[in-house]
């Protein structure tokens, strides 16, 4: 992106003469526009100074939006473990987290799961799952994702143990709305299930994608707008003046 930087020449006489336009490259994290303040002795040049500060701040007066979210996260097995006599733990490798970003951007959340067989049959059985976000930051807001754990267990005479094997599979996505605008969508990665005599891990991924953002003006932009309201004011006054 290129930035237009006006500069007011006067002659000798302290009329202005030249209005030179210079094309500048934006670096990033720097404000889109710039704003060459300075006092003109011509009401006319006043005015154009003052229409010219005024367009540049309306046409850039907001800057690249970036947003961060806190919380927690924490998986549950919602079904009793009387239900068939299987279990499903786990957590998140970062609880509480924080990241920030923009519109695009994501934040992974390792999730490990072990699930529990005491019921040591050729069988398979599964239990109803779920993970909770709470965010606490840019505002209180929460989430959940439903999914269904299984196990199965298989006895293996060579070796004289039971191999057990699982899948979890999620719902989702699950969108999440904050009271400033706002907009992350989760999505859970489905878990494959490994182990032995009744004991399966595995692990995968919450993701985090940053839908919107809500846009706020920055500190300098909004300095620069009163500085070209205040440009506009005063050669009101100065017409008015000259009028009297």
């Amino acid at each position: 992106m290129l930035l237009v930087f006006t500069r007011i020449l006067t002659d000798a006489q302290g009329k202005n003469t030249v209005l030179r336009h210079e094309l500048i490259p934006a670096r990033p994290g720097v404000s889109r526009f710039v704003i060459l303040g300075c006092f003109m002795p011509s009401l006319k040049a006043s005015i154009f100074g003052g229409v010219v500060a005024a367009i540049a701040i309306s046409s850039s007066a907001w800057a690249t939006p970036i947003e961060t979210f806190s919380g927690s996260a924490s998986f549950s097995d919602t079904s009793p473990l009387a239900n068939n006599l299987i279990y499903f733990t786990g957590s998140f490798a970062n609880s509480p987290f924080s990241f920030a970003g923009g519109v695009g951007s994501t934040y992974t959340n390792l999730l490990t799961v072990t699930g529990l067989d005491l019921n040591l049959i050729n069988w398979t059985d599964s239990d109803q799952v779920a993970i909770n976000v709470a965010f606490t930051a840019p505002n209180a807001a929460g989430a959940t994702i439903g999914g269904t754990g299984t196990l199965i267990d298989v006895f293996k005479f060579r070796g004289f143990y039971w191999q057990d094997t699982g899948t979890i599979t999620w719902n989702g996505p699950a969108i999440v709305d904050f009271a400033d605008g706002s907009e992350l969508s989760l999505l859970m990665d489905n878990i494959t299930l490994n182990g032995i005599n009744g004991i399966a891990t595995g692990s995968g991924n919450l993701t985090m994608t940053v839908q919107k953002v809500a846009e706020v003006p920055e500190p300098l932009t909004l300095s620069l707008f009163g500085m070209g309201a205040a440009g506009l004011f005063a050669a009101r006054r100065r017409k008015k003046a000259v009028q009297a």
